[in-house]
């Protein structure tokens, strides 16, 4: 007597076979798919170059509240992994005033890149 709901032929198979596809997509000679063309008229902004120096004042504060919390917590004898995570949350809890500043002094900076003349990226005389 066979078990089940009647589908499929008893060896494990659940209902007949599909052929399967031959086809193989389209693809261009890089081998990636063919990037969709954006709209007439509407061209995105190159980016301008951000000058790092500006946020490693910033960096270095983050780093060392970092390292300062995940040094208590492995003083206070508690788990390696845990004392990274929770190092990575106290941190980022009593910087995130800091990350702000961070971010509206990266905003200045690549305003200053931006208004720079295209011909000498770097902003010094040749």
């Amino acid at each position: 007597m066979a078990r089940g709901n009647g589908k499929g032929n008893g060896n494990g198979n659940a209902g007949p076979k599909r052929a399967r596809s031959t086809r193989t997509p389209v693809r261009s000679a890089g081998g990636a798919p063919p990037r969709p063309k954006p709209p007439a008229g509407r061209t995105r902004p190159e980016p301008a170059p951000v000058d790092l120096r500006v946020q490693l004042p910033y960096f270095a504060v983050r780093i060392a509240v970092l390292l300062v919390a995940l040094a208590v917590l492995l003083i206070l004898d508690v788990n390696p992994i845990l004392a990274v995570l929770s190092g990575l949350v106290i941190a980022g809890v009593l910087t995130y005033p800091l990350g702000r500043m961070q971010r509206r002094a990266a905003d200045r900076a690549a305003d200053r890149a931006a208004d720079r003349s295209p011909e000498r990226p770097s902003g010094r005389p040749e």
